[in-house]
């Protein structure tokens, strides 16, 4: 580059020499003549100035000298446009200009790839940011795979409590309407006689009545098992997962395999609580209406008594509601549980007695709104990333909206039971007032409130 550069300044100095010289010679070539009144006693141009009778001290040119310089003039004018001008001058400016132009032109080049190379490793690093940034919000935290794992077998579960609430009402249903193929089929005493016989050999205690049952109870009762059909929160309350489940089997049939403890000690519960004493049953002879199809009083008294059945079944569905969401649920989810409680500090055998191997609705629902938030572990995971903490959120509310639907779920139970408790306070009033309303309207009366 040091090489190109003299050989482009070279012509250039070169020329400034002789544009200097040049200029120099002209100045001296053109300074002031001597005047026309100079010398104008001369006659000729060969006499000198300052003869006699002059006043001029130089001499005139003779016309040889002067045409010589006029070509001199001319041949230098020719040397300066054609040979030095057009032949060094102008060529070496236009090579500089091109070298220069040149030069220029790679500089842009250079510029331009440093600003293509800056535009490349800015996409480059945008790229791997949104690559980094992809890797961060779609990788879920362990604690948000809880939530997946444990909620995907509450579908089934949930279907399993509805069928068992199903079934356990249409058992106490039966019982009271003295169907066939219950322990009241008989008779209201054959349904009192067979809850005795179960009493002494289940749950009879000898302790109880001042230790004065020593004869009633049977060897056969166990401890496990006292008062379970009067005690309702050992029976009901305090469990998570009740060993229920009347789903058939795959060939159809639920009662090939028998009755749970859990199974038996609900349906004593709720024997206790909801029609101690059942209907009486009336003979079939007071219920044929005759040949005349007239109105008997044992079809009036059994309609009734299918009336007290229907007001005592909206009681009964609650309770089998309770039960059934305790039922046993789909085994998948166990692992899971044991694997969360055992990191809180519970042991896997106290966890299999505290859920079971078939967790059920309310086993889960207990885990994921109440015992995950009673693991440290949940709170040192909300330093995550914050995709993560959205995610959990959007799980919570879901947990939160179904743990919502079974308060509405229990609210119409509710409302349910308290609508058949008001319906019975006021029965007395409407049967005095369907009874004398016509007898009052005809004497023109009136009839006190009783």
């Amino acid at each position: 580059m040091k090489q190109k550069s003299l050989h482009i300044f070279k012509p250039c100095l070169q020329m400034i020499f002789v544009f200097s010289f040049v200029i120099l010679s002209f100045g001296a070539l053109t300074r002031p003549a001597l005047s026309a009144d100079c010398c104008s006693t001369c006659n000729s141009f060969t006499a000198l100035c300052g003869a006699p009778g002059c006043g001029c001290q130089s001499t005139v040119e003779t016309p040889t000298t002067i045409s010589h310089i006029t070509d001199e003039l001319r041949e230098h004018q020719t040397w300066w446009i054609e040979d030095l001008w057009d032949g060094t001058v102008l060529p070496s400016m236009l090579l500089m200009t091109e070298e220069l132009s040149t030069v220029a032109y790679q500089q842009i080049n250079i510029i331009g790839t440093f600003f293509d190379a800056k535009h490349q490793l800015e996409t480059q690093r945008l790229f791997q940011e949104l690559v980094a940034q992809a890797h961060k919000d779609y990788h879920p935290s362990e604690g948000m795979c809880q939530f997946g794992t444990m909620t995907r077998t509450l579908a089934a579960s949930t279907r399993n409590a509805e069928f068992n609430q199903v079934a356990l009402s249409a058992q106490s249903l039966q019982r009271q309407l003295l169907a066939g193929n219950t322990i009241s089929v008989e008779s209201e005493k054959s349904d009192s006689v067979s809850r005795l016989v179960q009493y002494r050999e289940v749950y009879c205690n000898p302790a109880d009545n001042s230790n004065g049952l020593g004869l009633l109870c049977s060897n056969g009762s166990t401890p496990q098992r006292y008062n379970k059909d009067v005690h309702y929160h050992n029976t009901i309350a305090d469990p998570l997962t009740l060993q229920i489940d009347f789903t058939p089997d795959a060939d159809g049939d639920h009662t090939a395999r028998g009755a749970t403890a859990d199974e038996e000690d609900v349906m004593a519960l709720s024997s206790n609580l909801y029609g101690h004493k059942i209907l009486q049953r009336i003979p079939g002879t007071s219920l044929d209406p005759g040949p005349d199809d007239d109105e008997v009083d044992g079809a009036l008294l059994y309609l009734d008594s299918r009336a007290l059945a229907a007001k005592r079944s909206v009681a009964q569905s609650a309770f089998a509601a309770q039960a059934a969401m305790r039922s046993q649920g789909e085994p998948e989810v166990y692992h899971y549980l044991e694997t969360l409680l055992e990191s809180m500090g519970v042991a896997p055998d106290v966890t299999l007695g505290l859920v079971g191997d078939r967790p059920s609705y309310h086993a889960q629902m207990e885990i994921l709104t109440k015992k995950i938030y009673q693991n440290p572990r949940f709170y040192t995971e909300l330093y995550d990333k914050p995709v993560n903490i959205d995610r959990k959120e959007v799980a919570m509310r879901a947990i939160g909206s179904m743990q919502k639907r079974d308060m509405y779920r229990s609210l119409l139970r509710s409302e349910a039971i308290m609508s058949v408790w008001l319906e019975t306070q006021v029965d007395d009033l409407q049967e005095f007032y369907t009874n004398e309303a016509g007898k009052a309207k005809d004497e023109g009366v009136v009839i006190p409130l009783p």
